[in-house]
């Protein structure tokens, strides 16, 4: 009888444990989705920013790795392999294996009695109160180490918490759209609403979302657009611009566009291909194919929503063009300085406040 007491006793403990642990873990961990992508947008990507890798017993066993881990947010870890990846920050996890295989989980915080000493990427305050509007806000503040980051960003009070790509850098630079080569092609020829909420995901390629572009534009009286064309070359040559005095229209207005002036960077300069005399796209609104504002086809022509001229040339830059198109119109291109060189490793648009001071890197 004796024994029989002793054998209950320990599957009591046991599962008391199991329980305790099992708690702990939900109320520090969030379950997040994964995404498949290639394997060299996997190595280059924001998702290759990871701390450590190790093998682990199991998913329990990694969660704690991370929790003991400086500045680990967010953990990957395969059940087939027993990989535990972990990393600064992220909601999501990507991987070029099975999907089915592997689970993503991101730390909620890390806080004591007093305060939060490990807040997700883009919130601060003792508990994690607070977050930033845009990535300006977290340099302007000196939140954030100085380098690119997944980050978290709440650009209007009655409006979602969403996810960006942030460099802590220079002014703070937002990624509103994101285009590598490397990572898996993204159809950009879509509709006025995906071109409103946003689409593709922040591992890879994206547009932000003209709606979310416009609630960030609203907390500050200027900001710049920038845009950087990287080459494919063995150098991995770039050239960028700035559009000082960056704005947008709300949904009403269909999201009209308006710059105040251009300035190609003094270092490695990019031809104007918006505001370039008659070819100027300053007032245009946004188009797509189920809404043509251009009265052209250009949605169609240029396979992509963009700020189109009521012209038949449409625009002197596509940004939202396919890599390997069958037309030039089609095509990612930037006429103004790069002629017709359609072969980029990536293209991206950033937005920063603009403080008064020319941006000069």
């Amino acid at each position: 009888m004796m024994a029989g007491w002793k054998v209950l006793l320990q599957v009591f403990t046991l599962l008391s444990y199991f329980w305790i642990v099992t708690a702990s873990f939900d109320s520090k961990y969030i379950k997040t989705q994964v995404f498949r992508e290639g394997s060299n947008c996997v190595k280059d990507g924001f998702d290759a920013m990871g701390i450590m890798e190790n093998r682990s017993r199991s998913l329990i066993h990694c969660s704690i790795l991370c929790s003991s881990t400086e500045n680990c947010r967010r953990f990957m870890f395969d059940k087939e392999t027993k990989l535990c990846s972990m990393f600064e920050s992220g909601e999501n996890c990507i991987t070029d294996e099975e999907v089915d295989n592997i689970i993503c989980y991101r730390q909620k915080y890390v806080c004591n009695k007093l305060h939060c000493t490990r807040c997700p990427i883009g919130y601060y305050g003792d508990q994690c109160q607070h977050i930033i509007q845009d990535c300006s806000e977290g340099r302007s503040k000196l939140l954030f180490p100085e380098k690119k980051m997944l980050s978290f960003i709440h650009p209007s009070l009655n409006g979602p918490v969403i996810e960006v790509n942030c460099a802590f850098k220079w002014g703070g630079l937002t990624y509103i759209h994101y285009r590598n080569y490397k990572c898996l092609e993204l159809d950009f020829n879509r509709t006025m609403d995906e071109y409103a909420n946003g689409f593709g995901h922040p591992h890879g390629n994206y547009w932000l979302g003209l709606e979310h572009v416009y609630n960030i534009l609203q907390n500050h009286p200027i900001f710049a657009l920038q845009v950087v064309f990287t080459f494919d070359s063995p150098d991995w040559n770039w050239v960028q611009g700035f559009y000082y005095g960056f704005n947008i229209s709300d949904r009403l207005d269909h999201y009209r566009v308006t710059f105040s002036f251009y300035y190609p960077s003094p270092t490695n300069p990019l031809g104007d291909s918006l505001t370039n005399g008659a070819y100027t796209i300053n007032g245009r609104p946004f188009s797509t194919y189920d809404s043509d504002s251009s009265k052209h086809d250009c949605p169609g022509r240029f396979n992509g929503g963009w700020w189109y001229l009521d012209d038949p040339v449409c625009s002197r830059a596509n940004v939202n063009g396919k890599r390997h198109a069958t037309s030039f119109e089609s095509s990612w291109h930037w006429q103004d300085d790069l002629g017709d060189r359609t072969s980029f490793h990536d293209v991206n648009l950033c937005i920063v406040r603009f403080t008064g001071t020319l941006l000069l890197f």
